[in-house]
């Protein structure tokens, strides 16, 4: 393989706050994956924000966890020193421009929401990859320092797991997942139909489809008599799911006419 370099030329770097109710393994707002979220997640409905033009300086950085298990000479035999290594720890490091000026700046945003949980997306080719996206620990930065001069301060911020990451180009790219799940996005009509993305974890109950994150059904009009979706667990007709160009429907029960189909959760 031939050398290659790289340099940021155009970087993007949001926040959001995670929520009270959450699953643990959510790498990004939604549950979404790093191929899959947007700009927009962070920032809507929040508290989050973009703080891209901020930032002079971004970079994932791992740090090894090593120790040195010694053995002791003996009579027989010489001193044997082990390294043996543990989980990986990272962090997201920033170096930005200091804000303080700006009501709803990176410096309030850190400082109001300081020792939070946080997803933090850093995109090395604006919204391409390679971009990283995981949950970190908010800490607040550096206000104010020497008169007269341009103002910055970095920052570290450290990651609850191994983050999600984003390798390639806008052209080819392939996602190496951390320590989370992805969260299933969009049911595509068939017989069955399939799930986005591929590797998602999708709801495993009709209930957990319509009371979680959303799920949009494509097409968004209402699909023939036939189509649906596979619940996973097994393959029963009642883990069936359809959409009707509103809500997803039980596809057993809407059969039967008992009941109303559920709302809640349901995304065009």
């Amino acid at each position: 393989m031939s050398s290659t370099v790289f340099s940021i030329e155009s970087g993007v770097f949001a926040l959001s706050l995670v929520g009270d109710a959450d699953p643990k393994d959510w790498q990004a707002p939604g549950g979404k994956s790093v191929d899959q979220v947007t700009i927009a997640d962070y920032t809507t409905p929040g508290p989050g924000g973009d703080f891209s033009c901020q930032i002079t300086s971004g970079a994932l950085t791992a740090s090894p966890n090593t120790t040195d298990d010694t053995t002791p000479a003996t009579f027989c035999s010489p001193e044997v020193t082990t390294t043996k290594v543990g989980v990986t720890s990272y962090t997201v490091d920033i170096s930005a421009l200091q804000d303080p000026q700006v009501v709803a700046g990176l410096n309030r945003y850190l400082f109001e929401h300081d020792t939070k949980a946080a997803y933090v997306l850093l995109g090395l080719d604006g919204v391409n990859p390679p971009k990283v996206a995981g949950r970190c620990r908010l800490v607040a930065g550096t206000i104010g320092g020497d008169a007269r001069t341009t103002l910055t301060f970095d920052l570290s911020l450290p990651m609850d797991a191994k983050p999600d990451v984003e390798f390639g180009d806008a052209t080819s790219s392939e996602v190496i997942e951390g320590g989370g799940t992805v969260q299933a996005t969009t049911f595509t009509a068939g017989t069955p139909g399939t799930i986005t993305p591929t590797d998602a974890t999708e709801p495993s109950t009709f209930a957990e489809l319509t009371g979680g994150p959303a799920v949009t059904a494509s097409p968004a009009t209402a699909w023939t008599t036939g189509q649906y979706v596979q619940l996973p667990g097994t393959t029963a007709v009642g883990d069936r799911v359809s959409w009707n160009g509103t809500a997803w429907l039980n596809t057993v029960a809407a059969a039967a006419s008992t009941q109303e189909p559920a709302t809640a959760g349901a995304s065009s």
